[in-house]
Protein backbone atom coordinates (compact mmCIF):
# COMPACT_ATOMS: atom_id res chain seq x y z
CA UNK A 1 0.00 0.00 0.00
CA UNK A 2 1.64 3.35 -1.32
CA UNK A 3 1.11 6.55 1.33
CA UNK A 4 -0.10 9.58 0.11
CA UNK A 5 1.83 12.69 0.43
CA UNK A 6 -1.58 14.47 1.78
CA UNK A 7 -1.88 12.03 4.93
CA UNK A 8 1.99 12.37 5.66
CA UNK A 9 1.49 16.06 5.57
CA UNK A 10 -1.78 15.86 7.61
CA UNK A 11 0.26 13.67 10.39
CA UNK A 12 3.26 15.94 10.29
CA UNK A 13 1.21 19.29 10.86
CA UNK A 14 -0.30 18.10 14.25
CA UNK A 15 3.54 17.90 15.28
CA UNK A 16 5.83 20.49 16.18
CA UNK A 17 8.00 22.34 13.61
CA UNK A 18 11.33 19.56 12.76
CA UNK A 19 9.58 16.59 13.69
CA UNK A 20 11.08 14.05 11.07
CA UNK A 21 9.56 11.00 9.33
CA UNK A 22 12.01 8.27 7.77
CA UNK A 23 9.90 6.72 4.72
CA UNK A 24 11.14 3.97 2.32
CA UNK A 25 10.86 5.65 -1.19
CA UNK A 26 9.08 3.30 -2.39
CA UNK A 27 5.42 4.00 -0.51
CA UNK A 28 5.36 7.52 -1.26
CA UNK A 29 5.11 9.02 -5.23
CA UNK A 30 8.84 11.04 -6.37
CA UNK A 31 8.19 14.49 -4.69
CA UNK A 32 8.46 16.28 -7.54
CA UNK A 33 5.37 14.66 -9.48
CA UNK A 34 2.87 16.03 -6.65
CA UNK A 35 4.16 19.49 -6.39
CA UNK A 36 7.50 20.25 -4.09
CA UNK A 37 9.92 21.82 -5.87
CA UNK A 38 14.03 21.27 -5.86
CA UNK A 39 15.05 23.06 -2.66
CA UNK A 40 19.03 22.88 -0.68
CA UNK A 41 19.07 21.71 2.77
CA UNK A 42 21.87 21.86 5.60
CA UNK A 43 22.96 18.63 4.09
CA UNK A 44 23.71 20.05 0.32
CA UNK A 45 25.69 16.61 -0.86
CA UNK A 46 21.86 15.14 -0.72
CA UNK A 47 18.61 15.98 -3.08
CA UNK A 48 16.34 18.29 -0.97
CA UNK A 49 12.41 19.40 -1.79
CA UNK A 50 10.13 21.92 -0.55
CA UNK A 51 5.79 22.50 -0.88
CA UNK A 52 4.63 25.50 0.64
CA UNK A 53 1.89 25.36 3.00
CA UNK A 54 -0.59 28.17 2.79
CA UNK A 55 -0.14 28.99 6.64
CA UNK A 56 3.53 30.04 5.45
CA UNK A 57 5.28 26.75 6.43
CA UNK A 58 6.62 24.16 4.18
CA UNK A 59 7.49 20.36 3.54
CA UNK A 60 11.07 19.99 3.41
CA UNK A 61 11.94 16.11 2.18
CA UNK A 62 15.56 14.87 1.82
CA UNK A 63 16.04 12.56 -0.14
CA UNK A 64 18.66 9.43 0.19
CA UNK A 65 19.23 6.08 -1.20
CA UNK A 66 16.56 4.57 0.19
CA UNK A 67 14.59 7.23 2.43
CA UNK A 68 12.82 10.05 1.93
CA UNK A 69 13.35 12.15 5.57
CA UNK A 70 10.21 14.38 5.75
CA UNK A 71 9.77 17.43 8.38
CA UNK A 72 8.01 20.43 8.57
CA UNK A 73 9.95 24.24 8.67
CA UNK A 74 7.66 26.93 10.78
CA UNK A 75 8.98 29.20 7.54
CA UNK A 76 9.21 28.60 4.02
CA UNK A 77 12.62 29.91 2.68
CA UNK A 78 11.38 30.71 -0.47
CA UNK A 79 8.92 33.18 1.26
CA UNK A 80 10.91 34.41 4.73
CA UNK A 81 14.84 33.80 3.84
CA UNK A 82 15.65 35.26 7.33
CA UNK A 83 12.68 33.67 9.19
CA UNK A 84 13.53 30.32 7.89
CA UNK A 85 16.82 30.96 9.24
CA UNK A 86 15.76 31.94 13.01
CA UNK A 87 13.27 29.39 13.12
CA UNK A 88 14.29 26.57 11.43
CA UNK A 89 17.93 26.91 11.37
CA UNK A 90 18.90 28.83 14.49
CA UNK A 91 22.60 27.50 14.52
CA UNK A 92 23.16 29.07 11.06
CA UNK A 93 21.88 31.95 12.07
CA UNK A 94 23.65 32.66 14.96
CA UNK A 95 26.87 32.11 12.83
CA UNK A 96 25.72 34.44 10.05
CA UNK A 97 25.23 36.87 12.94
CA UNK A 98 28.91 36.26 14.46
CA UNK A 99 29.92 37.16 10.99
CA UNK A 100 28.55 39.97 10.47
CA UNK A 101 29.41 41.07 13.93
CA UNK A 102 33.43 39.88 13.01
CA UNK A 103 33.32 42.14 9.60
CA UNK A 104 31.81 45.00 11.36
CA UNK A 105 34.29 44.94 14.28
CA UNK A 106 37.20 44.58 11.62
CA UNK A 107 35.84 47.74 9.31
CA UNK A 108 35.47 49.57 12.51
CA UNK A 109 38.98 48.57 13.98
CA UNK A 110 40.85 50.50 11.57
CA UNK A 111 44.19 50.28 10.36
CA UNK A 112 45.89 49.54 14.24
CA UNK A 113 46.07 45.98 14.30
CA UNK A 114 45.47 45.78 18.09
CA UNK A 115 42.52 47.80 17.74
CA UNK A 116 41.13 45.87 14.63
CA UNK A 117 41.81 42.31 16.70
CA UNK A 118 40.16 44.06 20.01
CA UNK A 119 37.06 45.04 17.44
CA UNK A 120 36.66 41.63 15.31
CA UNK A 121 36.42 39.87 18.51
CA UNK A 122 33.67 42.08 20.55
CA UNK A 123 31.82 41.77 16.86
CA UNK A 124 32.00 38.39 17.00
CA UNK A 125 30.93 38.13 20.25
CA UNK A 126 28.11 41.02 20.30
CA UNK A 127 27.03 39.04 16.45
CA UNK A 128 26.81 35.50 18.40
CA UNK A 129 24.75 36.87 21.56
CA UNK A 130 22.52 39.21 18.81
CA UNK A 131 22.08 35.55 16.92
CA UNK A 132 21.19 33.45 19.95
CA UNK A 133 18.65 36.41 21.18
CA UNK A 134 16.89 36.59 18.57
CA UNK A 135 16.78 32.75 16.74
CA UNK A 136 14.65 30.20 18.07
CA UNK A 137 17.10 28.95 20.77
CA UNK A 138 16.64 32.57 22.32
CA UNK A 139 13.12 32.52 22.63
CA UNK A 140 12.59 28.88 23.97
Amino acid sequence: MKLTWELLIKHLSEHEPGVKVKVPKDRLEHPLKVGFRKSVGLRFYRKNYRLTLPDGRCVHVEETRRHYLVHVDARDPGVSPIGHLREDAPGLWTALCAGIGMSAGLLAGGKDQKHRGLASALGAILGLLIGFLTGRWGRK
